[in-house]
């Protein structure tokens, strides 16, 4: 199970600097671990659509009306980093021609019912996949390399090790889930 601090030192013993004891140890490494851990947590999120932090809701509708462009809005939850899909009665996964837009924390759509999958934030370190761990990992090593070295070499090599990491685990993350067949639509049909 992964924890806050052992990501924390798996960054900085990959860059060759010493482990931390907790995470709110009082050197530079922490502070500067801690100041971009929950930002970063979000954007590695976002980088993919991670099983274990998938979440889906049905969206409440909100009653303001939009001044021109949809009909309907809607409030996005406060945990949404990333949406996946939208449906109407379970076809979040295989109706794709639905129109939204973002706009803030809210959904705007001329549906008038949403049914959303998304990507939600996870705060706990406990609940993190193994790979995501290891990829958040590379990225707070990728984000803090040149401040704690001052070493471009070792900053580029972290940049390497976080494209390394999150392509493996997109390979793994992926192989979790029933393959999605791919429906011909009206134009390939009418090709014959």
């Amino acid at each position: 199970m992964a924890s806050q601090l052992g990501i924390y030192n798996l960054a900085l013993m990959r860059m060759g600097q010493p482990p931390l004891t907790t995470p709110t140890d009082v050197s530079k490494a922490a502070d500067a671990l801690n100041s971009i851990w929950a930002t970063i947590v979000d954007i590695v999120l976002r980088d993919h659509p991670w099983n274990f932090a998938i979440a889906r809701a049905n969206l409440a509708k909100l009653s303001e009306t939009p001044a021109w462009g949809f009909t309907t809005v809607f409030q996005l939850p406060s945990d949404c980093v990333r949406i996946l899909g939208i449906g109407e009665s379970g076809d979040v996964d295989t109706n794709p021609l639905l129109t939204y837009k973002i706009e803030g924390r809210k959904l705007y759509t001329d549906e008038t019912s949403v049914l959303l999958k998304y990507v939600r934030r996870v705060e706990i370190a406990g609940e993190f996949d193994a790979c995501f761990a290891s990829t958040l990992a590379a990225r707070l090593a990728m984000e803090t390399a040149f401040y704690l070295t001052q070493s471009p070499d070792i900053e580029v090599k972290m940049h390497k090790w976080y494209l390394l990491e999150i392509s493996g685990a997109r390979g793994i993350d992926a192989q979790e889930d029933t393959p999605q067949c791919i429906i011909s639509g009206d134009w390939e049909l009418a090709r014959g």
